[in-house]
């Protein structure tokens, strides 16, 4: 799942590495199918992940890494294929205005060469495991459809583990520092 809504020749995965769009995409799919949802939460992959919760808005970030190709000359595709290439380690790091330092990929999506995603342990960004995303937004979604008032406890937690993605129980959420540190998040409760 890519964001449709940049501009090509962007291909980015907001609601893998953005904490804004995922708080958006929480509070506008609250009511969509849960089937929808599950598929959704099913493209974040398996992996750690770097997930930016900086002040850029996804356009803001296409675009100023848009404007620092362009001004490098290597906005044509064969153009930025060679200068991947030239790294010797298939990719290149762009930093944009805010400090990030961003990954610029070859995109697999025709029209979408330009494949970004936050740096490693960048400035503005939190490495986290998909697994422990996934549960973040499903236990959220979930929580907004009962009303929006679910604590977060380890019965609550295990339940939507169990329904949401088909993962075993833990023994106790607040273990998961990471996991309740990213609810916070999404819920701006921090």
């Amino acid at each position: 799942m890519f964001s449709a809504q940049l501009p090509a020749p962007i291909l980015f995965h907001p609601l893998k590495h953005h904490l804004g769009y995922i708080k958006a995409y929480i509070r506008q799919n609250c009511a969509a199918p849960e089937a929808e949802i599950k598929a959704a939460l099913q493209t974040l992959g398996g992996s750690q992940l770097d997930l930016y919760i900086g002040p850029l808005s996804p356009p803001q970030v296409a675009q100023e890494v848009l404007q620092h190709l362009q001004e490098n000359c290597l906005l044509q595709p064969l153009t930025y294929q060679r200068y991947l290439a030239a790294s010797g380690t298939s990719y290149q790091v762009a930093t944009l205005s805010d400090g990030t330092n961003w990954i610029l990929r070859w995109g697999v999506v025709a029209g979408r060469h330009v494949h970004l995603h936050p740096a490693r342990y960048a400035r503005h960004t939190l490495r986290v495991k998909a697994s422990v995303l996934k549960i973040a937004i499903a236990a959220l979604v979930a929580a907004k459809r009962r009303g929006g008032n679910t604590v977060m406890d380890t019965a609550y937690i295990n339940g939507v583990r169990a329904a949401w993605l088909g993962l075993p129980p833990v023994k106790d959420i607040r273990l998961s520092e990471v996991l309740l540190h990213l609810i916070a998040l999404l819920e701006d409760t921090l």
